[in-house]
């Protein structure tokens, strides 16, 4: 039998556990899996042959078999104690996954399941859309590029310099054109600062089984929730985002972390070489090296620790002692009795809109178009339903590929593609001090357990004028599809925390702000691209005359960090290669497995699985 608190990990919707057909006949196992339309068996013991014959016979699709081993730890080889692979055997897959520990055995075959079948369904899918492409024709270049915040202008930079022809079409206004700050959408109207942290974009369901867990969007942000939205206006479209939310299992959302992670890492030797190729880009948006971690909960930062380490994030770990020598901007905050501990990391800060402007001073340089104030409406599709062109007005765009990224801000526009309604926005909020002597040298990362701005980004930057501030930016406000569904009671609330974080930690500063009477007029909010599984989205459409169509989006808090993966993942795709993105950021993956979103064609039917 399993634990309960295993099973409280592992079970879900479309998870049976059934111990009790290890004691039964053969015929009877056989007949349990097939009347219960079962894809995958997870077993501690030898699952007999026939039984397993008769289930494949009776199924249309490939069955899978997983043995879970607890290796004995005086085995000389593990392998010749536990073989590896995979078996198959007509229309059965048997494999084997090993863990120190039951619960990670299991742990462990579930992340086999779930990557095996994704893959499988996925590879069906892009099947189908790659034998709707005609055979692609030599010299076709050009892109058009929706939407300009900051993941697509990377992405079209670098499309730009593989040779490719980009123009880019937004509905707002050029961020040169210095309107305010509401005119813009979360890269122009946010502040200038964005950070990248090898866990800059992580998966934000709950770890730990208990009766309040995953109830963020449940709550109110004065109730330490995340929704900001006006009670009761959500659409059961946006009510079923938040129950997929919550459906999440613990090792699935471990899983997610994870893949979120790697791609990370796979961000950083390309932000790496870029500032290598480009140091004044940089220099310009006055790049900051190395980000001061900072907790004010001692179990929260011991957490912290083994988590960066874990990750090869961890430069030094500093007390609190030496968090004040190290950065004496935060004395006071240290006698304050406000920091546990810090953890210097692997990161940088750049400030956005300087990087912004340089970036298109180069993209611009290089031939690059721009379309402005102009919405489109629609993808248009041939007879073949495949995208032949963007609507604006009463006007075609075409171009041989398509990338959408339009934040929170495109649902309309996704009709009919996976990413409908799979994108939300999740507010959050800046505030500005001066970053006065002794000055704060390092972007920080401040972790406030139980806060109602709990993670704050606080930035180095210079203001307008050239002198020397702190951005900060936190905040978590659930908006539901529409950006503009905003509650200003619950974004006070949010600004309210901006301020406590602002006078605690940087006190100086803060009465220096006050004094001046401008502290509140730097209150701004830009709403994110949020998921319900905390994955982006990527999802990757037929075009005309051998193109392709795709859309990024939902990166949270992490869309700077990821944006040149992001861009490798966008070329690749109009190259007809594959990417690890495509798989783990398609917006049908959660439901791929647990079935927990709209009904799928049959080739992507969520599997269900027994457990033995």
């Amino acid at each position: 039998m399993l634990s309960q608190p295993l099973q409280d990990s592992l079970l879900a919707d479309n998870v049976v556990y059934r111990p009790d057909l290890l004691n039964k006949s053969q015929d009877m196992l056989a007949r349990t899996l097939i009347e219960g339309e079962i894809d995958a068996l997870i077993s501690s013991e030898p699952v007999p042959r026939k039984a397993i014959d008769e289930w494949a016979a009776a199924r249309a699709s490939t069955v899978y078999v997983v043995r879970v081993v607890i290796p004995d730890p005086n085995a000389h080889d593990l392998l010749d104690y536990a073989p590896s692979g995979e078996i198959e055997a007509g229309r059965s897959v048997t494999l084997q996954a090993v863990g120190k520990s039951l619960g990670d055995a299991y742990v462990n075959a579930f992340d086999l399941l779930e990557g095996r079948w994704v893959k499988q369904a996925l590879r069906s899918r892009f099947a189908l859309d790659e034998a709707a492409l005609p055979d692609v024709v030599a010299g076709r270049t050009k892109v058009l590029l929706v939407g300009a915040g900051l993941v697509n202008l990377v992405t079209g930079y670098r499309l730009q310099q593989e040779g490719y022809a980009v123009h880019f079409v937004d509905a707002r206004p050029d961020p040169g054109a210095a309107r305010a700050w509401t005119a813009y959408g979360c890269s122009h109207g946010g502040d200038d600062a964005r950070m990248f942290t090898l866990s800059e974009m992580d998966n934000y369901n709950d770890r730990q089984v208990s009766l309040t867990m995953n109830s963020l969007f449940r709550r109110s942000v004065t109730e330490l929730g995340w929704n900001v939205h006006w009670q009761e206006t959500l659409s059961d479209g946006e009510l079923r985002w938040v129950r997929e939310f919550e459906g999440i299992p613990v090792w699935l959302a471990d899983k997610y972390n994870e893949d979120i992670f790697a791609l990370s890492r796979a961000s950083h030797p390309k932000w790496t070489r870029w500032i290598d190729d480009d140091p004044d880009l940089f220099t310009a948006a006055l790049m900051r090296e190395g980000i001061l971690r900072l907790y004010s909960d001692k179990t929260q930062f011991a957490a912290a620790v083994r988590r960066q380490n874990r990750i090869g994030a961890t430069r030094h770990v500093l007390t609190p002692q030496e968090v004040a020598q190290q950065h004496p901007a935060l004395a006071d905050a240290v006698r304050g009795g406000h920091v546990a501990g810090g953890v210097h990391v692997v990161g940088f800060t750049v400030n956005s809109h300087k990087f912004v402007r340089e970036l298109l001073r180069r993209l611009r340089a290089g031939g690059a178009e721009f379309t402005w104030e102009r919405s489109v409406q629609s993808l248009e599709r041939d007879a073949q339903a495949r995208v032949c062109g963007v609507r604006i007005d009463g006007d075609v765009l075409e171009a041989d590929h398509y990338v959408l990224s339009t934040g929170a801000y495109g649902d309309a526009l996704l009709s009919g593609t996976e990413t409908k309604g799979k994108i939300h926005g999740v507010l959050g909020a800046w505030l500005r001090i001066p970053n006065l002597e002794p000055d704060l040298r390092h972007s920080l990362k401040l972790a406030r357990k139980g806060h109602i701005t709990e993670d704050a980004n606080i930035t180095v930057a210079t203001d307008e004028h050239g002198r020397p501030i702190l951005v900060i930016g936190s905040g978590y406000g659930h908006t539901g599809v529409d950006p503009r569904n905003v509650d200003l009671a619950q974004l006070r609330q949010i600004y309210e925390g901006l301020v406590d974080t602002a006078a605690k930690y940087f006190p100086a500063s803060y009465r220096a702000a006050a004094e001046a009477g401008n502290l509140r007029d730097s209150f701004k909010y830009c709403v994110r691209p949020w998921t319900s599984s905390g994955l982006g989205v990527f999802e990757i459409l037929p075009g005309a005359n051998g193109g392709r169509c795709v859309i990024t989006g939902g990166h949270n808090t992490g869309g700077f960090a990821q944006a040149p993966e992001i861009a490798q993942a966008v070329f690749d795709a109009v190259e007809r290669r594959e990417h690890p993105m495509h798989f783990a950021y398609h917006p049908n993956r959660p439901g791929v497995f647990l079935g927990a979103s709209a009904p799928l064609p049959q080739t992507l039917a969520h599997p269900e699985a027994v457990l033995g």
